[in-house]
Protein backbone atom coordinates (compact mmCIF):
# COMPACT_ATOMS: atom_id res chain seq x y z
CA UNK A 1 0.00 0.00 0.00
CA UNK A 2 1.37 3.34 -0.76
CA UNK A 3 1.05 6.24 1.05
CA UNK A 4 0.44 10.23 -0.32
CA UNK A 5 0.99 13.01 1.89
CA UNK A 6 -0.78 16.21 0.41
CA UNK A 7 1.91 19.26 -0.22
CA UNK A 8 0.08 21.20 2.23
CA UNK A 9 -0.07 18.57 5.08
CA UNK A 10 3.26 17.94 4.78
CA UNK A 11 4.01 21.74 4.78
CA UNK A 12 2.51 22.20 7.90
CA UNK A 13 4.13 19.36 9.31
CA UNK A 14 7.31 20.75 8.93
CA UNK A 15 7.01 24.81 9.88
CA UNK A 16 4.53 23.87 12.46
CA UNK A 17 7.82 23.46 15.11
CA UNK A 18 9.29 26.39 13.96
CA UNK A 19 6.44 28.58 14.52
CA UNK A 20 5.79 27.11 18.14
CA UNK A 21 9.40 28.16 18.52
CA UNK A 22 8.78 31.47 17.44
CA UNK A 23 5.70 31.67 18.99
CA UNK A 24 7.67 30.85 22.50
CA UNK A 25 9.75 33.85 21.88
CA UNK A 26 8.77 37.56 23.02
CA UNK A 27 9.96 40.94 21.52
CA UNK A 28 13.74 42.24 22.44
CA UNK A 29 13.27 44.93 25.18
CA UNK A 30 15.02 47.82 24.11
CA UNK A 31 16.30 51.41 25.75
CA UNK A 32 17.97 54.07 24.23
CA UNK A 33 18.99 56.80 25.59
CA UNK A 34 21.12 59.82 25.62
CA UNK A 35 22.68 62.07 28.53
CA UNK A 36 21.70 65.62 26.47
CA UNK A 37 19.71 66.18 23.49
CA UNK A 38 21.25 69.73 22.20
CA UNK A 39 24.69 70.87 21.79
CA UNK A 40 26.66 73.29 19.69
CA UNK A 41 28.66 71.56 17.13
CA UNK A 42 32.65 72.25 18.17
CA UNK A 43 36.08 70.59 16.55
CA UNK A 44 37.74 70.18 19.54
CA UNK A 45 35.35 69.74 22.25
CA UNK A 46 35.97 68.42 26.20
CA UNK A 47 35.56 64.67 26.17
CA UNK A 48 33.68 65.11 29.55
CA UNK A 49 31.17 67.17 27.90
CA UNK A 50 30.19 65.43 25.00
CA UNK A 51 26.70 63.87 24.79
CA UNK A 52 26.60 59.53 25.79
CA UNK A 53 24.17 57.63 24.20
CA UNK A 54 23.27 54.57 26.57
CA UNK A 55 21.87 51.70 25.65
CA UNK A 56 20.65 47.99 27.22
CA UNK A 57 18.44 45.03 25.75
CA UNK A 58 16.93 42.12 27.25
CA UNK A 59 15.95 38.80 25.41
CA UNK A 60 18.06 40.17 22.36
CA UNK A 61 20.48 37.93 20.43
CA UNK A 62 22.24 41.03 18.64
CA UNK A 63 22.15 44.63 18.67
CA UNK A 64 23.35 47.09 15.77
CA UNK A 65 23.37 50.80 15.41
CA UNK A 66 23.01 53.48 12.64
CA UNK A 67 23.78 57.01 12.93
CA UNK A 68 26.95 59.64 12.25
CA UNK A 69 29.93 58.19 13.70
CA UNK A 70 27.65 55.11 15.69
CA UNK A 71 27.34 52.81 13.26
CA UNK A 72 27.32 48.59 12.79
CA UNK A 73 27.15 45.17 15.54
CA UNK A 74 27.43 46.49 18.93
CA UNK A 75 26.88 45.13 22.65
CA UNK A 76 23.96 44.32 23.74
CA UNK A 77 24.32 46.91 26.52
CA UNK A 78 27.23 49.66 26.85
CA UNK A 79 27.48 53.27 26.28
CA UNK A 80 29.39 55.92 23.75
CA UNK A 81 30.12 59.06 23.41
CA UNK A 82 29.16 61.15 20.25
CA UNK A 83 30.14 64.42 18.83
CA UNK A 84 28.03 64.82 15.53
CA UNK A 85 28.26 68.61 13.35
CA UNK A 86 24.86 68.44 12.31
CA UNK A 87 21.39 67.54 14.09
CA UNK A 88 21.99 64.01 14.22
CA UNK A 89 19.37 60.97 14.42
CA UNK A 90 21.03 57.56 16.38
CA UNK A 91 19.00 54.84 15.81
CA UNK A 92 19.51 50.68 17.22
CA UNK A 93 17.87 47.90 16.35
CA UNK A 94 17.69 44.02 18.58
CA UNK A 95 16.53 41.18 17.21
CA UNK A 96 15.82 37.31 18.21
CA UNK A 97 15.11 34.39 16.13
CA UNK A 98 11.42 35.88 15.72
CA UNK A 99 11.34 39.80 16.34
CA UNK A 100 13.50 42.93 16.26
CA UNK A 101 13.20 45.81 18.10
CA UNK A 102 14.60 49.30 16.69
CA UNK A 103 14.44 52.73 19.18
CA UNK A 104 15.58 55.87 17.89
CA UNK A 105 16.79 59.48 19.57
CA UNK A 106 17.49 62.75 18.15
CA UNK A 107 20.43 65.12 18.85
CA UNK A 108 19.76 68.16 18.04
CA UNK A 109 23.53 70.18 16.82
CA UNK A 110 23.77 74.16 16.71
CA UNK A 111 26.11 75.83 14.61
CA UNK A 112 29.25 76.70 16.40
CA UNK A 113 29.99 80.45 16.63
CA UNK A 114 32.85 82.02 14.77
CA UNK A 115 34.45 83.78 17.08
CA UNK A 116 37.51 85.31 14.29
CA UNK A 117 34.62 86.67 12.26
CA UNK A 118 33.09 87.80 15.40
CA UNK A 119 36.75 89.01 16.25
CA UNK A 120 37.41 91.08 12.80
CA UNK A 121 34.12 92.56 12.94
CA UNK A 122 34.37 93.80 16.30
CA UNK A 123 37.72 95.20 15.49
CA UNK A 124 36.57 96.59 12.23
CA UNK A 125 33.56 98.19 14.35
CA UNK A 126 36.11 99.59 16.81
CA UNK A 127 37.62 101.20 13.62
CA UNK A 128 35.05 103.22 12.51
CA UNK A 129 34.69 104.47 15.66
CA UNK A 130 37.99 105.58 15.98
CA UNK A 131 39.97 103.09 18.22
CA UNK A 132 43.05 101.22 17.95
CA UNK A 133 42.67 98.02 15.55
CA UNK A 134 42.32 94.71 17.18
CA UNK A 135 44.42 91.59 16.46
CA UNK A 136 42.18 88.29 15.94
CA UNK A 137 44.34 85.26 17.51
CA UNK A 138 44.84 82.43 15.18
CA UNK A 139 43.79 79.21 15.73
CA UNK A 140 46.48 76.91 16.93
CA UNK A 141 47.73 74.27 14.77
CA UNK A 142 45.84 70.87 15.81
CA UNK A 143 47.25 68.83 12.90
CA UNK A 144 49.64 66.79 14.76
CA UNK A 145 49.54 63.12 16.06
CA UNK A 146 51.88 62.14 18.82
CA UNK A 147 50.70 58.81 20.85
CA UNK A 148 52.05 55.78 22.19
CA UNK A 149 49.75 52.66 22.02
CA UNK A 150 50.47 50.30 24.28
CA UNK A 151 47.43 48.44 24.98
CA UNK A 152 45.49 45.88 22.72
CA UNK A 153 41.79 47.55 21.04
CA UNK A 154 38.95 45.82 20.01
CA UNK A 155 35.46 46.27 19.29
CA UNK A 156 34.18 47.25 22.80
CA UNK A 157 37.18 48.18 24.32
CA UNK A 158 36.69 50.59 26.84
CA UNK A 159 39.90 52.33 26.77
CA UNK A 160 38.12 55.51 25.64
CA UNK A 161 41.97 57.98 25.21
CA UNK A 162 43.74 55.04 23.29
CA UNK A 163 40.88 54.73 20.87
CA UNK A 164 40.41 58.01 20.22
CA UNK A 165 43.88 58.64 19.22
CA UNK A 166 43.49 55.49 17.39
CA UNK A 167 40.63 57.42 15.23
CA UNK A 168 42.61 60.34 14.79
CA UNK A 169 45.94 58.36 13.56
CA UNK A 170 43.08 56.60 11.13
CA UNK A 171 41.86 59.95 9.85
CA UNK A 172 45.61 61.37 8.98
CA UNK A 173 46.55 58.02 7.49
CA UNK A 174 43.16 58.23 5.30
CA UNK A 175 40.98 55.04 6.29
CA UNK A 176 38.51 56.75 8.43
CA UNK A 177 36.27 59.54 7.97
CA UNK A 178 34.21 58.97 11.03
CA UNK A 179 33.85 61.01 14.14
CA UNK A 180 36.30 61.17 17.09
CA UNK A 181 34.69 59.10 19.49
CA UNK A 182 36.24 57.20 22.00
CA UNK A 183 33.95 54.17 20.82
CA UNK A 184 35.69 51.40 19.17
CA UNK A 185 32.27 49.62 16.74
CA UNK A 186 31.87 49.12 13.24
CA UNK A 187 32.98 52.27 11.30
CA UNK A 188 36.50 51.92 13.51
CA UNK A 189 36.85 48.32 12.89
CA UNK A 190 36.57 48.96 9.51
CA UNK A 191 38.96 51.63 9.42
CA UNK A 192 41.77 49.56 10.77
CA UNK A 193 41.18 46.62 8.54
CA UNK A 194 41.96 49.33 5.83
CA UNK A 195 44.82 50.36 7.92
CA UNK A 196 46.37 46.75 8.32
CA UNK A 197 45.87 46.24 4.27
CA UNK A 198 48.00 49.20 3.70
CA UNK A 199 50.61 48.62 5.64
CA UNK A 200 50.36 44.10 5.13
CA UNK A 201 49.44 43.40 8.20
CA UNK A 202 47.01 40.53 8.46
CA UNK A 203 43.38 42.55 8.17
CA UNK A 204 41.58 41.47 11.37
CA UNK A 205 40.23 44.96 12.84
CA UNK A 206 41.79 43.63 16.15
CA UNK A 207 44.58 45.98 17.44
CA UNK A 208 47.29 43.72 18.62
CA UNK A 209 51.38 43.93 18.78
CA UNK A 210 51.70 43.85 15.18
CA UNK A 211 49.24 46.74 14.40
CA UNK A 212 50.29 48.48 17.64
CA UNK A 213 53.94 48.39 16.41
CA UNK A 214 53.11 49.80 13.30
CA UNK A 215 50.93 52.76 14.44
CA UNK A 216 53.50 53.46 17.01
CA UNK A 217 56.32 53.71 13.88
CA UNK A 218 54.23 56.41 12.62
CA UNK A 219 53.16 58.63 15.06
CA UNK A 220 55.28 57.64 18.59
CA UNK A 221 57.72 60.98 17.84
Amino acid sequence: MSLKINASVLAVMILSPLFASAQTLTPPTLTLALSKTSMTASTNPSYATLPTISWSSGNAASCSASGTGWSGATPLSGSQKVNPSVTTTYTMTCMNAAWSTTRSVTLTVSPATNLQTAGVLGGYQQLMNGAQAVTVPQTQDQSRLTYVWSRNLKIGSPYVEDISALQRALTREGVYSGEITGGFYGQTFAAVKRFQQKYSISSTGFVGPQTRAQLNALFEN
